[in-house]
């Protein structure tokens, strides 16, 4: 009997560049003259927002660490001065790049600033593991929607982590394996491995979903943790907590919702 092979499935045509800026995410921040927040999209929302947290009348400069502090405050300064009100920056980092533009708020031409409009472009071209929901069609890839099989080959795992130590532009980078666990900061996150600490310039949720979820595991909504690197686990006033493997012992609080999930990982 003859053999019949199945039908070749043409490889799906490269996006063009037109296609991925109408799919790129863009995120919308309205400031207030004094630099709070007046209101934002989703994307900004999910940016910038830790868990269950408003941004309505916080000030934009303390949801970012000090070492990006001085460049966003530097970003909104030209635009309050410029003769067209705007500026904007490109912001490298090992993971991808963003460009953040500001534009003055006025009422009439010279007259006093009303406020801001701050908007964050993400640019990438490498693909990200994700976690997709059951049920959807697509998977996000760095925001981009792809569908079926063509998501599953598109995913690929985080393999080194990006790091700043003090102020300036270098960036560092170091084995996953080496973090001991992440803590959300604002819309960053810190990183702490067994011998010391350091800015990662990523949000907690981008980097979830780039970890092995095999290994890193989110145990509360500001920690996700590396299971190799659990010492031990107490239980106080009801209250479970994970006491990590790096010189300071780092003490991770597990919440109520993961308590079970956690103690049949850890058979305790």
């Amino acid at each position: 009997m003859a053999e019949t092979q199945a039908p070749r499935v043409p490889a799906p045509a490269a996006q063009s560049f037109e296609y991925r800026l109408q799919r790129t995410p863009v995120g919308v921040v309205l400031l207030e003259a004094d630099l709070t927040i007046r209101s934002v999209n989703p994307v900004a929302m999910r940016l910038l927002a830790p868990p269950g947290e408003r941004l309505a009348g916080v000030d934009i400069l303390s949801l970012h660490p000090d070492e990006a502090r001085e460049k966003v405050a530097f970003l909104i300064e030209r635009a309050r001065t410029s003769a067209d009100g705007t500026s904007s920056l490109v912001v490298t980092t090992a993971m991808g790049s963003l460009i953040a533009k500001v534009s003055r708020l006025e009422t009439t031409p010279g007259g006093p600033v009303e406020g801001f409009c701050m908007m964050i472009h993400t640019l990438a071209e490498a693909p990200v593991m994700g976690r997709a929901q059951a049920g959807d069609a697509d998977v996000q890839v760095e925001g981009l929607a792809v569908a079926g099989e063509a998501a599953m080959k598109a995913l690929c795992p985080l393999m080194k982590l990006p790091l700043v130590q003090g102020k300036g532009d270098l960036i560092s980078l170091i084995d996953v394996n080496e973090v001991v666990c992440l803590v959300a900061q604002g819309h960053y996150a810190e990183a702490r491995t067994l011998g010391f600490s350091a800015f990662c310039p990523r949000p907690l949720a981008d980097l979830e979903r780039r970890l092995d979820p095999a290994l890193f595991v989110r145990v509360h909504r500001r920690y996700l943790v590396n299971i190799r690197h659990v010492r031990a686990a107490t239980r106080e006033d009801g209250a479970w907590h994970l006491v990590m493997a790096d010189t300071a012992q780092t003490r991770v609080p597990v919440s109520r919702a993961r308590v079970e999930a956690i103690r049949r990982l850890l058979a305790v």
